[in-house]
């Protein structure tokens, strides 16, 4: 099997006859497949050959050069590579150690994204917040008469925390609906060179009920000053202006 690139550049198709010569030993096979792994560096430079037939043009009867293991969770590598280590006298690397400069790029990214979300949620409840602000100042005669009538100022507190709660969950269910919508237009229509998505991309329902509590929770926090302010009016005052 030989990789796509170097099969384009050989100019060889499955079916053709190609020599692989390593060192002194060289020995005619036949391309019976290309593989694309992803990666147009290792297209261009990878062939796969029977075990055996390695074996013996490389002069190792019984033996290998490396054995690469796959995970399913590729991020417990190291420690597999760790415990493998006091196990066994050969050389083991994990993918980590093999790419370290890939490793810090991934942190430096992950620490990004991280102080990028805790922005935007700064800056979504100091709007939410302001936008109750304003709707105290609009209702300040309502509150006092609410007041006069014999509202009390926990019954007031907790009608500006509910406004919270309600803007919201009303904020966390069209941007989960905005969410699916780009998901959609981003896997159907955004592809690669081979057709296919450049990314599996989902919504899982554990992620969107986690998004709905922060963004009622992020409601309820922005509307803690807006509804003590409205808590602590003087009806008078209130029914005055």
């Amino acid at each position: 099997m030989v990789g796509s690139e170097l099969a384009r550049d050989l100019g060889v198709r499955p079916g053709d006859r190609l020599t692989v010569q390593t060192g002194t030993v060289s020995d005619p096979m036949r391309v019976t497949a290309l593989v694309d792994l992803g990666v147009k560096d290792l297209n261009r430079r990878t062939v796969i050959v029977p075990l055996r037939t390695a074996q013996n043009m490389l002069g190792l009867p019984g033996g290998a050069t490396g054995v690469d293991l796959g995970l399913r969770d590729v991020w417990t590598a190291q420690a597999l590579a760790e415990e493998l280590r006091r196990q066994l006298p050969y050389k083991i690397e994990s993918w980590q150690e093999s790419n370290v400069q890939l490793v810090t790029a991934l942190n430096a990214q992950s620490i990004s994204t991280m102080l990028i979300r805790v922005v935007v949620v700064i800056v979504v409840v100091l709007g939410m917040a302001s936008v109750l602000v304003v709707s105290v100042v609009q209702k300040r005669r309502e509150i006092g008469i609410l007041r006069a009538m014999g509202a009390t100022r926990g019954q007031v507190l907790r009608v500006f925390l509910l406004q919270g709660a309600v803007v919201g969950a009303a904020g966390a269910v069209l941007g989960l609906l905005l969410a699916r919508a780009m998901i959609f237009l981003f896997t159907h229509f955004v592809r690669g060179s081979d057709g296919q998505p450049l990314f599996v991309i989902g919504l899982p329902l554990s992620l969107a009920l986690q998004l709905g509590v922060l963004a009622v929770a992020c409601g309820v926090l922005a509307a803690v000053m807006p509804a003590r302010r409205a808590a602590a009016m003087d009806p008078a005052q209130a029914i005055r202006i």
